[in-house]
């Protein structure tokens, strides 16, 4: 099995169907010079589907929703205070989606007609590694570009900075199985990347970074709570 198949099979499934994660964590923040400090939670859903394509290549759409948390009550606020200036600023929850190209090669690229100007984004996936009977597999996106509707703005920032890394476990028998189409999988989920506008850091010089671990599920085995706000916040969500 290719490095390739087998990320795929981790991360989606075979048959086509949608798959579904769920996933939670912390969002940290540094601003440089400061310790670095827990500055919200998040939990959220996402979906995902697989188009296999011509000469081994595959395009991979993901659709997620989610929530930032009060770090201190882990549950979803109108505000909260910020840890680096003491002031209280609205969480901007998300609903997001993502269209990219998988190849044989490894590469990971974005499904964009028209790329917007300075958009610098790099992809791949690295070499399935095997220990026992448990296998890794992880992705790793780099991406930069400018926010041009803001860069009049002397507070906030002039570019968007994103590192994304996501690490992929299973177990090798249920990989190697010719018969299962959707194996299970845990996800462990890193970022790097600058603050967002809302949180009010201005042009403070600084970073954030998340740590997620999620769950690979099937729809009936997501957490009620947040499939029923999901479902209520954005019609359509979970609709086949």
């Amino acid at each position: 099995m290719s490095s390739l198949d087998a990320h795929l099979k981790m991360r989606c499934d075979l048959s086509g169907g949608r798959t579904y994660w769920y996933y939670s964590g912390t969002v940290f923040g540094n601003e440089f010079g400061q310790s670095t400090r827990p500055m919200l939670g998040v939990e959220g859903i996402s979906f995902s589907v697989l188009d296999r394509l011509p000469a081994g290549r595959f395009r991979y759409s993901l659709t997620e929703a989610g929530y930032y948390l009060d770090p201190a009550t882990q549950s979803i606020k109108d505000e909260v205070v910020n840890p680096f200036t003491g002031e209280k600023y609205r969480p901007v929850h998300y609903l997001s989606s993502q269209k990219n190209f998988f190849a044989p090669d490894l590469s990971v690229t974005p499904d964009m007609k028209s790329p917007p100007p300075g958009l610098d984004f790099r992809g791949e996936i690295t070499p399935v590694r095997v220990f026992r009977d448990t296998v890794w597999s992880a992705e790793d996106l780099f991406v930069r570009f400018p926010l041009a509707d803001r860069v009049a703005d002397v507070n906030q920032p002039e570019f968007l900075v994103q590192t994304s890394l996501a690490t992929f476990t299973a177990d090798r028998r249920e990989l190697l199985d010719p018969d299962l189409d959707f194996i299970a999988c845990q996800l462990n989920y890193q970022t790097l990347g600058t603050w967002r506008e809302w949180m009010g850091m201005g042009q403070r010089p600084g970073m954030i970074s998340w740590r997620m671990v999620g769950t690979k599920c099937t729809v009936g085995e997501l957490p009620g709570h947040l499939a029923e706000r999901i479902a209520r916040d954005h019609k359509g969500f979970f609709d086949g």
